[in-house]
C-alpha cells in the first residue's frame, strides 16, 4: 500500500471513529429524555385478612384494572406514558395521585393536573386485591376491568368500556358512552349505557339492562328486564331462566329459550322472533298492528295469512308469553 493510500485510510478511520463517538454521545444524551416520557408508581398496602377490603377509586382520565392476587395486601401499580414531545420526568404520579388508607378501607384519587394534558398521557392502574374486596369506581374517561373478586362492584363512567367477570356478589355498571361486557356475576346485575352495547352472560340472579342506542345480548340469565330506548338496537336472548321483559324501538327482538316464567316482548317497528322447543308448554298471545304474523308450529297453530293476532296453548299451556309489535313482523318457531 502506498503512502498516499495509508494517509487516506487513516483519515477515513478517523472520520468513522468521530461519527461513532458522536452517535454514542447523542444516544447517551437522548436516553434520559426518553426515560422522562414514562413514569411509574408501585406501592403495597397491608390489610387484615380477617376483614373485607373496601376500595374507592376516582380517576379523571385513565384505565383501571382490578383483579384478585393474594390476601393480606393491596398492590397498586401505575404506569404513565406520554405522547411524543411531552416529558413527565418522575413527578407525574406525585402531582396527580392520592392514596389514603384507613385500616381495610383504601381510597385512590387521580385528579387532573393542568401541567399535563390528560389526552396526551396514557395512564393505567393495575390494582391487585384480596378476594374479599368491595369496589366503588368512577372513571370519567377510560376503561374499567374487574376480575375474580367477591364484590359487590359499583362502576360508573362518562366515556369508556366496562368489563367484569367472576364477581361473586352484585354488579352495578353505568356509562354515558361505552360498552358493557359482563360474565359470571353471582348476584343481580344492573347495567345501563346511553350509547353502547350491553352483553351479559351467566347472571343467574337476573339482569336489568338498558341502553339508549345499542344492542343487548343476554346468555343464561335469571329474571330480566332489557330495554333499547332508541334507534335500531336489537335484543338477543338465549337461555332465559325466569321472567323476561324486553322492549325495543326500531330493532329486532330474538329469544331462544325454554320458558320457565312469563315473558312480555314489545317492539315499535322491529321484528320479534321466538324459538321454542317442540315440548315447550306455554300460552302464547302474539299480535301486530300492521306487520305480518307467522307461526311455524303444527298445522293447527298456523293462523289465517291475513290474521294479525293469535292466542294459542302449546302442549296444554304453561307460562304466558305475550309478544306485540306495531309495524314489525312476528315469527314463532
Amino acid at each position: 500500500m502506498s503512502i498516499g493510500t495509508d494517509a487516506s485510510f487513516t483519515r477515513l478511520m478517523r472520520r468513522l471513529a468521530s461519527a461513532i463517538i458522536v452517535t454514542i454521545a447523542c444516544a447517551a444524551y437522548s436516553q434520559p429524555a426518553m426515560a422522562q416520557s414514562i413514569d411509574e408508581f408501585r406501592q403495597t398496602y397491608t390489610v387484615l385478612p380477617s376483614e373485607a377490603v373496601t376500595l374507592e377509586i376516582e380517576v379523571a382520565s385513565g384505565d383501571i384494572q382490578i383483579l384478585y392476587s393474594r390476601d393480606g395486601e393491596v398492590s397498586i401499580n401505575g404506569s404513565a406514558r406520554s405522547a411524543a414531545g411531552m416529558k413527565l420526568g418522575g413527578n407525574f404520579f406525585m402531582t396527580v395521585l392520592r392514596v389514603e388508607q384507613h385500616g381495610n378501607h383504601l381510597t385512590l384519587r387521580h385528579i387532573s393536573n393542568p401541567a399535563y394534558l390528560d389526552q396526551g398521557v396514557d395512564v393505567v392502574y393495575r390494582i391487585e386485591v384480596p378476594y374479599r374486596t368491595e369496589v366503588t369506581a368512577k372513571v370519567d374517561h377510560g376503561r374499567q376491568t374487574f376480575t375474580g373478586i367477591m364484590g359487590p362492584v359499583s362502576a360508573t363512567g362518562t366515556r369508556g368500556d366496562i368489563k367484569a367477570s367472576y364477581i361473586s356478589k352484585g354488579l352495578q355498571a353505568r356509562l354515558e358512552s361505552g360498552n358493557l361486557e359482563l360474565q359470571v356475576i353471582g348476584e343481580h346485575v344492573e347495567a345501563s349505557t346511553r350509547k353502547g352495547n350491553i352483553s351479559v352472560e351467566r347472571a343467574f340472579q337476573g339482569v336489568s339492562a338498558e341502553t339508549g342506542e345499542g344492542d343487548i345480548t343476554l346468555v343464561v340469565v335469571g329474571p330480566t328486564t332489557a330495554t333499547v330506548r332508541n334507534g335500531n338496537g336489537r335484543i338477543d336472548v338465549s337461555g332465559a331462566r325466569g321472567k323476561l321483559t324486553g322492549s325495543t324501538s326500531g330493532g329486532d327482538l330474538h329469544v331462544k329459550a325454554v320458558p320457565h316464567d312469563d315473558w312480555w316482548l314489545t317492539s315499535a317497528s322491529g321484528n320479534i322472533h321466538l324459538e321454542l322447543p317442540p315440548v315447550a308448554k306455554v300460552e302464547l298471545e302474539a299480535s301486530t298492528d300492521s306487520g305480518e304474523l307467522q307461526c311455524d308450529r303444527d298445522s293447527s297453530a298456523v293462523p289465517n295469512p291475513a290474521s294479525r293476532q293469535i292466542h294459542l296453548k302449546l302442549n296444554e299451556g304453561g307460562p304466558h308469553i305475550e309478544a306485540h309489535t306495531e309495524s314489525g313482523r312476528i315469527l314463532i318457531r
